[in-house]
Formats: C-alpha cells, structure tokens, sequence
C-alpha cells in the first residue's frame, strides 16, 4: 500500500475507502480539478439525508465494509472529512462521535487534522480545505506533502501558520493562552489537568520534536514557534507543559 504522507487521505488505502464509500452513498465524494462544478450533485445527495443514513449505520456495531480490512472507525472519519471538503451539513452529534474517535488514527498530524476540522468547521454550507496534499499535487508541488501548517481550514479564512492544537485537545475550549506539550511541541491544552486527563490517547503519538510544524503563511513565524525552537526538552514519560 502506498503512502505519500502522514495526513488523512493520503495513502491507497484511504482512496480506497473512499471508492467504497462512493458506491455505499450513491455518489462521488472524491473530484478532480475539472469536475469541481459537479459536486453540488454530491451534495445534494448528501444533505438529503444519505449522510446521516450511512454514517449511522457505519457506526452500528453490525456494519461490514465493502473491503473486509478496513475498520469502520476509520472509514467513518474518512466520511466525514469528504463531506466537510464537499461542505456537507453533519448533526452534531456525529460531529460528538467523531471527537471520541480520534484515538483511532495512528499520528499526531491525523490527529489534529480531525481534531481542527471538528471545532473549525462552520456547517453552513462552508467547505473545509483539505491540509493533505493528493499524491498528484505532492508531484507536481514544491515543498513536503501537507498544505501550509497541514492543519486544513475553512474555505473563507486563511490558514493556520503552526501545526498546533488551536483548542485544548482535552476540553476543546478556546483558551487565549494555552499550554503546549513539551515534547511533542504540537499538542495544547488549557492546563495541567486536561493534560493528564488526555495523555492516554496522546502518548501513543507524542514524539519528541524540537519545533511544531511551521510554514511561513504570514511575514513573520509564530513567537510561539520561536520559543518552541529554543527548547531542547529530554523525552519525559509525561511531558510538562509550557507557556506558548
């Protein structure tokens, strides 16, 4: 299986997926550069209702994809993130169930992908850009294979400079200062107990770095990443947190 990047979306597995998912829902979910004046057909579909159809039955214990290996929990985020890109309208509650199904995906980056698009994404008719580059704009690009910080935006905004949590990745709330991981310099919370409450699930991708993610979107790069970069932090079994 081919894997181009560490986003969402960017393996053969994930494009596989998504041609599942296309013959599930009836529709296309995946559009190349030419097509993009067809995708209101998608959704249409979509918001008539397929898409709460089929994510509640994805999430149903009794649900078998069409590919025997591919597990639901990640085929349901799969769903979710073309349907926001195709600017889909989703309950809140899936959007609820699809914060508790960020364990699921294997590295920090996938993690804040699906963690910003959740509390970012406007559900008003707004798509959500894609931070993951497809394999033919990874070609055909310069740089690495995410898109400015690889974090993903709404289409109406800029992006993000810094691959960073923008909320607490515990509580979720907007803090104007919040703490960040000392190891991993990418996850923020809003204190030390947040902290300890989500370190089961973050441990498992936390890797030691000496700077988050940074593109140069603005003049000037974050002071948050200034700072970061004059850390130089030894691997601890549960990273202290710092000031931005």
């Amino acid at each position: 299986m081919a894997i181009w990047g560490r986003g969402l979306m960017q393996s053969e597995d994930d494009y596989e997926i998504a041609r599942d998912l296309e013959i599930m829902c009836g529709c296309k979910l995946i559009f190349s550069k030419k097509d993009e004046d067809k995708k209101v057909d998608s959704v249409q579909i979509l918001n008539g209702g397929m898409f709460s159809k089929l994510f509640e039955k994805i999430l149903t214990a009794s649900f078998r994809p069409l590919t025997s290996y591919h597990k639901r929990e990640r085929i349901a985020i799969i769903f979710a993130t073309l349907s926001m890109e195709l600017s889909v309208k989703i309950d809140d509650r899936f959007l609820t169930a699809l914060h508790v199904l960020r364990p699921w995906l294997p590295n920090i980056e996938q993690q804040l992908q699906l963690f910003t698009a959740l509390n970012e994404y406007k559900n008003d008719g707004t798509p959500w850009v894609s931070g993951s580059k497809n394999l033919e704009d990874t070609l055909e690009t310069s740089g690495d294979e995410l898109w400015y910080s690889g974090l993903g935006h709404s289409a109406d905004e800029e992006p993000k400079s810094e691959m960073s949590s923008n909320a607490c990745l515990s509580c979720r709330d907007f803090e104007s200062n919040l703490f960040r991981c000392t190891r991993c310099k990418m996850a923020r919370y809003c204190s030390k107990d947040c902290q300890r409450y989500d370190w089961m699930v973050h441990k498992r991708v936390c890797e030691f770095r000496d700077i988050p993610r940074v593109c140069h979107i603005k003049e000037e790069i974050s002071m948050a990443a200034t700072n970061a970069a004059k850390m130089q932090d030894a691997p601890h079994p549960e990273p202290l947190l710092t000031s931005p």
